[in-house]
């Protein structure tokens, strides 16, 4: 990797200290991935305090994770010729007063408005970032940089829900929005002080691949938008999801089209054929594939099936969390010295034993019963994240920063979603397949559906309250542990299903291959 850290400034530059500026990347990047959690978690919350209907409400949160796909590729481009500290304070600035004005308007056009501008500044945080590090750190320094990088990700989306349940604990829905206040000004004096002041690439900007730039964005935005309301509007069975896939295939396409003719491409295609390249973003996909166990699956039975609140589940997600603040300073240690294609190799089998482990999955699961998994998951989640994101920026070179980066945050974006998406339709589909089949045993008068029945209806009819109606609580009640016991099948279904996926991930790291000798790969026992 011949990417080389920043020379000693010269007497005209005014000092600056990179370290505060790599403090300013990580929280931008905690900023990043902790607000599009949240604003999903909390969406309710929102769509209460802004008196939405659930329609409106839900194109919200896909309008914020849609814009930041529109800038996903191109980020990193516009660090490099507009200057990091440029693009980042602009960029912060922007978000910092997009989000305090959506708890003050009652406008859904406005608001969407607003999720959007929202969405393209925090987009610009993340890809800004790997750059960054390996410009200003000492290479002796870069591992631990990236793991800094890596942290945020485990650490902020497992964490939110613990934020966001205080929020609604305390009637403090607006702080979904107004915690970017204090967050986002912490940034914005990291980056005065930690970036230094460079003059912009205008001849860069001017010849810049704007066809691409635009074919990319909207296209994944359109793509982003048609995944994350799929299940909402039942799929291929809406037009609007048809016509958002398609035109989102199309101008992806028409941008694969463009950077074979273009002369200065955004993306170096002929890149994608070298397999260190190519892999390492399906990794992150099948990786935060695998980490719906803990965003969706078990946040989701502890609120069906347990009625727990959101405080109690925040509560159960803090054990895959909090561990991240020991787990990642020792993996980066570790990185020194260890291949990263093993150590990801032994997180994505950790993450799977993780799933496999909640297999065992029953009704009567609370809180406490999730905490061995629970902490074999934040073992996996932090091995595979930080051993991802080390090998695939060992790779990097000048002519592929861009592809690498802005594969790294694509993958990640749209990984989720896929992910999410479709756990999501699978619990939802699985349960109503469940409960139908059972359903038709019952209609059939099994003679224990008929036993269980009686007793229900004994135990209402013995309230004076329930005279005349016992036996339509007792079919209701009947009915509802028919459901319930669908829903813990489809959450059983759905755990075997991540534990097999990140199994089956780990036959591309047979594709693997070494990556050139830098500092970022072992061993590192000499001083850099």
């Amino acid at each position: 990797m011949t990417v080389a850290p920043a020379s000693t400034a010269t007497p005209s530059v005014a000092a600056y200290h990179p370290l505060l500026g790599v403090a300013a990347v990580v929280v931008g990047a905690f900023i990043s991935t902790i607000n599009t959690r949240v604003t999903t978690v909390g969406l309710a919350d929102i769509r209460g305090g802004l008196s939405l209907g659930f329609d409106e409400a839900s194109w919200l949160s896909t309008a914020f994770g849609a814009s930041q796909m529109v800038v996903c590729l191109s980020a990193a481009w516009f660090s490099i010729v507009l200057g990091p500290r440029r693009i980042l304070l602009w960029s912060s600035a922007i978000f910092l007063i997009s989000s305090i004005m959506p708890p003050l308007t009652r406008d859904p056009s406005l608001q969407l408005a607003l999720q959007i501008v929202r969405g393209l500044a925090v987009g610009t945080f993340i890809p800004s970032a790997i750059g960054f590090i390996l410009r200003e750190l000492p290479p002796r320094w870069w591992t631990w940089g990236l793991a800094a990088y890596a942290f945020r990700f485990a650490f902020s989306q497992n964490i939110s829900s613990s934020i966001e349940a205080f929020y609604d604990e305390n009637g403090l829905w607006e702080w979904i929005f107004w915690q970017n206040i204090p967050l986002t000004l912490l940034m914005m004096g990291l980056i005065c002080l930690g970036m230094r002041r460079e003059p912009p690439d205008l001849g860069g900007l001017r010849q810049g691949d704007w066809s691409g730039i635009i074919f990319a964005g909207v296209g994944l935005a359109l793509l982003y938008a048609g995944i994350d309301q799929g299940n909402r509007l039942d799929w291929l069975n809406s037009g609007t999801i048809i016509g958002l896939l398609l035109a989102g295939g199309l101008l992806l396409a028409a941008f694969v089209v463009n950077e074979l003719v273009v002369e200065r491409p955004l993306i170096d295609l002929k890149a994608l054929l070298d397999r260190n390249v190519c892999i390492p973003p399906v990794m992150i996909t099948l990786f935060v594939f695998g980490s719906t166990a803990t965003s969706f699956i078990l946040p989701d039975y502890l609120e069906r099936v347990q009625g727990l609140r959101s405080l109690q589940i925040g509560d159960v997600l803090n054990w895959v969390a909090l561990p991240q603040i020991l787990l990642v300073p020792f993996l980066a240690w570790a990185l020194r010295y260890l291949d990263a294609r093993l150590l990801l190799a032994v997180g994505l089998a950790t993450q799977a034993v993780g799933s496999w482990m909640e297999t065992g999955l029953t009704h009567d699961w609370a809180g406490d019963d999730f905490l061995p998994s629970q902490l074999v998951e934040a073992v996996g989640l932090a091995l595979s994240i930080t051993s991802v994101v080390i090998f695939s920026v060992s790779n990097i070179t000048p002519a592929r920063a861009i592809t690498i980066a802005g594969l790294i945050q694509t993958g990640r974006l749209l990984g989720s979603e896929i992910g999410s998406a479709f756990i999501q339709s699978f619990v939802r589909i699985q349960e109503q397949v469940t409960s139908n089949l059972t359903g038709l045993h019952l209609q059939t008068g099994a003679d224990l559906a008929e036993q269980r029945t009686a007793q229900l209806s004994q135990l209402f009819g013995d309230r004076a309250s329930s005279v005349g109606h016992s036996t339509g609580a007792a079919i209701l009640t009947l009915d509802n542990l028919v459901r319930r016991e669908a829903y813990v099948l489809a959450y059983i279904d759905a755990f075997w299903i991540v534990a097999w996926v990140l199994t089956a991930g780990l036959i591309l790291l047979l594709f693997l291959k070494p990556p050139p000798p830098n500092h970022l790969t072992p061993p590192r026992l000499r001083s850099d």
